[in-house]
């Protein structure tokens, strides 16, 4: 068995790109300080914040609600929430808010859980069929998608947040790069930096990826090791339909072949990020149905409300 390359005790992470070897101890160090590398090289977090987490109740989320919670003890100004979206997928949402309730009811942080249900009027399966009945072209994925991000800015704000965190990790971020650019959705590739929402609209709460820069094998490893990975692993039974699969294995094959790869993908897109950023500005509008933040006079979410029949209205 590997050696630490720090001490002698086991180790229990190898990260090839690296060549150095860490057990439990020091990876944990390791890792810690990786992701507040990226909180300072970002400029995510000021001394004052209220930080709402989105959390699922899947390993990545947890991971940040664990992190930002540890980190927040050595900073006075820093209030620590976490904000969990239930789509009402069945078999596989309810396993997961098992998972959130025991974390944050350990950690004592404070919280809240929205439903689509309550919110849009219907679950996500309810949706979905709706849209299949009615001919729609969408994907569950941009129902799940487009509802969650509203949602989640909605009750961020409303519970005060001034900074929201998604748990994005390095994979994540990649392989939403290579899925725009093989659907030549350049427009779309600025907001697939670390923050967005910066001197946007008043209603938008700033949003942040905690883990950009961690690949999503790191994350797992450290929500096991610190007693946060979910006690059951039900995969999204929607996630078939996304062709995010088929890219997440090719990530996977490459950075096998060529450690760093990952890593390489993140450098590409920072640098197009910076050169789109001014072309592809959004100006950020209001919508004119339920007056949120918007890229046009409708939202997105008002949009395939209408769409589906749940919302009627003249223009």
């Amino acid at each position: 068995m590997a050696k630490c390359s720090l001490c002698d005790r086991d180790a229990v992470y190898c990260p090839r790109y690296e060549g150095r070897c860490y057990c439990r101890e020091h990876f944990v160090k390791w890792f810690e300080g990786k992701v507040r590398k990226t909180i300072r090289k970002f400029s995510f977090f000021g001394k004052e914040e209220h930080i709402v987490v989105a959390t699922s109740g899947g390993k990545d989320s947890l991971a940040a609600l664990y992190f930002l919670h540890k980190l927040s003890r050595r900073v006075p100004g820093w209030k620590i929430s976490a904000l969990l979206i239930d789509e009402g997928i069945k078999g596989y949402r309810d396993e997961a808010i098992k998972d959130f309730l025991r974390v944050v009811e350990r950690l004592g942080v404070d919280y809240k859980i929205v439903s689509f249900k309550e919110e849009i009027g219907y679950s996500l399966d309810e949706l979905v069929q709706m849209g299949y009945e009615r001919g729609l072209p969408y994907k569950p994925c941009t129902y799940c998608g487009v509802f969650r991000r509203y949602l989640l800015n909605k009750h961020a704000r409303e519970l005060g947040g001034t900074v929201l965190v998604t748990a994005h990790n390095l994979d994540d971020v990649v392989q939403t790069f290579l899925l725009d650019l093989y659907r030549g959705d350049v427009k779309k590739i600025p907001r697939l930096g670390p923050v967005t929402g910066v001197s946007s609209h008043p209603k938008f709460v700033r949003r942040v990826k905690l883990f950009y820069e961690v690949p999503e094998k790191e994350v797992t490893i450290y929500a096991l090791l610190n007693d946060v990975y979910p006690s059951t692993f039900v995969e999204c039974p929607y996630a078939r339909f996304s062709p995010r699969w088929q890219i997440r294995s090719f990530i996977n094959r490459m950075e096998e072949l060529y450690p760093g790869s990952k890593y390489s993908l993140l450098k590409s897109l920072l640098a197009l990020v910076d050169a789109l950023k001014e072309k592809y500005r959004e100006r950020p509008r209001t919508c004119k149905i339920c007056g949120e933040p918007s890229s046009g006079e409708i939202c997105r979410a008002c949009q395939l409300k209408m769409e589906l029949g749940i919302l009627d209205v003249k223009l």
